[in-house]
């Protein structure tokens, strides 16, 4: 990703900037040998593949490309920061495959049977990161688990209840369970719930996980990571083949590009204004229970904590017991400040202190036995909350990332726009892009509604002119998924 260094003023404004607060997958990753990798070294002047970002999509692309028997001779990866510095290494820590919720708003956009395809493809890339993780031994908290959206108005209830029903009724095959009222208090212990759909999800260390994937990737040979490398600008190569990709360290000049800059993407490709929104995102830890193992008992499983569609929190319990708490970007009551501070910005230097106390004292309240609380947070006096920071997710109008070959620009590649969802799609979109650069050809695991097309920019494009929700595009804050 690119980023404004040295104090000089930014050329776009969705260039990341330098690295403020650390998120708690970071401060869990401080002495890993790759966090700085290449910063001192000169820049290579050519290369096979040039991946910008070392994110989960950069790292996954290139081990793809990297593991095929055709796979090009020489991968650089190029990053703006410290080596997983973006979304992947600030998320809220969720590898959970969307079952039957977004059921609703992907057949507005996409049709029913791309939309059963959505929802199956979260499934198997779920598998597929289990089997990866399995196969190489990464050591990244990987705990499989069951996973709850649970309701907490009847508005809710009614709303996931006929998700489901209608993806069964269109012959979708979800792997979930509808829990009653009662049944879904005896689980979650939240004495307000009205009830619950549960599933087989898993909770992860992102930044560990990425990190040891660019490990792997280093061992196959002619693999090459640059920390603080922004690219600032990919032009045409005098041979008018090839690709010169622009940084403050030095030119790259590359057979083919690949963007893996997901929020920051339009910053470098001007296709994509207005088609990947940055939206900050903010998550907070939380100590283990300050009343004590024994009057509250670890939380077993991950939650998704569900008011209405869009206003709702995460919880993962970690290995130790502490909780990594997302909060909700929308709720009834929310400042006209705070709602502007999250859409269309890349800073995540920082946090709110709203966000952060609304979502610590909706925590508390669900969970009274467990002796957390808001009281005194901006002061740091309140029991078991420790710290908050944020992360930058790229939105789309029609809720699906943009895979695959940049439209009239042959040579260049992308992998970006997965709505805050990459955990639950990165594992299939990168392998899937990694073909697509070799061969021209596609994954049918891949849902079709990802690929980027010259077609799919022009009607999102008319479909954010008129402002509508529907097959023609729409806004991504009008989204429910």
């Amino acid at each position: 990703m690119p980023i404004a260094i040295n104090n000089t003023p930014p050329a776009h404004p969705h260039l990341p900037i330098p690295l403020g607060g650390l998120s708690v997958w970071q401060h869990s990753t401080r002495d890993h040998p790759l966090l700085n990798a290449g910063r001192d070294d000169p820049l290579p002047s050519e290369a096979d593949v040039v991946i910008i970002g070392s994110g989960l999509c950069g790292a996954v692309t290139a081990h793809s490309l990297l593991n095929d028997p055709s796979r090009p001779g020489s991968v650089v990866v190029l990053e703006a920061r410290e080596i997983c510095s973006g979304a992947s290494g600030r998320n809220a820590g969720h590898c959970r495959p969307d079952e039957s919720r977004g059921f609703p708003a992907f057949s507005a956009l996409h049709g029913a049977e791309e939309a059963k395809r959505i929802l199956k493809s979260e499934r198997v890339t779920f598998e597929k990161v289990n089997e990866f993780i399995e196969k190489t031994k990464i050591d990244c908290e990987w705990t499989p688990r069951d996973t709850y959206d649970v309701s907490l108005s009847e508005d809710f209830k009614q709303y996931a209840s006929n998700a489901l029903k209608d993806l069964l009724e269109a012959g979708g095959q979800p792997e979930v369970e509808e829990l009653s009222k009662d049944q879904a208090i005896k689980e979650t212990r939240i004495g307000i719930a009205h009830g619950a759909v549960k599933w087989w999800a898993a909770t992860v260390n992102p930044a560990k996980l990425t990190l040891g994937i660019h490990q792997l990737n280093q061992s196959l040979g002619g693999y090459s990571l640059f920390a603080y490398a922004p690219a600032h600008a990919v032009t045409q190569a005098e041979d008018g083949e090839s690709w010169v990709v622009q940084t403050p360290r030095g030119k790259v000049k590359a057979k083919k590009v690949v963007y893996a800059t997901n929020a920051y993407s339009d910053a470098l490709l001007e296709e994509l204004d207005g088609l990947i929104v940055p939206t900050r995102a903010q998550a907070i830890k939380l100590s283990p229970a300050p009343a004590g193992p024994e009057q509250f008992p670890r939380i077993e499983g991950s939650y998704s904590l569900r008011f209405l569609p869009q206003h709702f929190y995460s919880v993962c319990s970690r290995p130790d017991s502490s909780i990594t708490l997302g909060t909700s970007r929308k709720w009834h009551g929310m400042s006209p400040a705070t709602a502007a501070s999250i859409q269309n910005t890349v800073d995540d230097s920082s946090y709110s202190t709203e966000v952060t106390d609304n979502a610590v004292d909706q925590f508390s309240k669900l969970f009274p036995e467990g002796g957390w609380s808001a009281d005194g947070i901006q002061e740091g006096k309140a029991k078991g909350y420790e710290y908050s920071w944020t992360g930058i997710i790229g939105m789309t109008p029609d809720s699906v990332p943009f895979v695959g070959s940049v439209p009239g620009k042959p040579g260049q590649y992308i992998g970006a726009g997965y709505n805050g969802h990459g955990m639950a799609r990165i594992f299939i979109c990168a392998p899937a892009l990694a073909k697509h650069i070799l061969t021209g050809e596609w994954d049918d695991v891949m849902p079709s509604s990802f690929r980027i097309t010259e077609e799919r920019l022009n009607k999102l494009r008319k479909g954010l002119d008129k402002g509508k929700l529907s097959h023609n595009g729409g806004l991504p804050s009008k989204l429910a998924v």
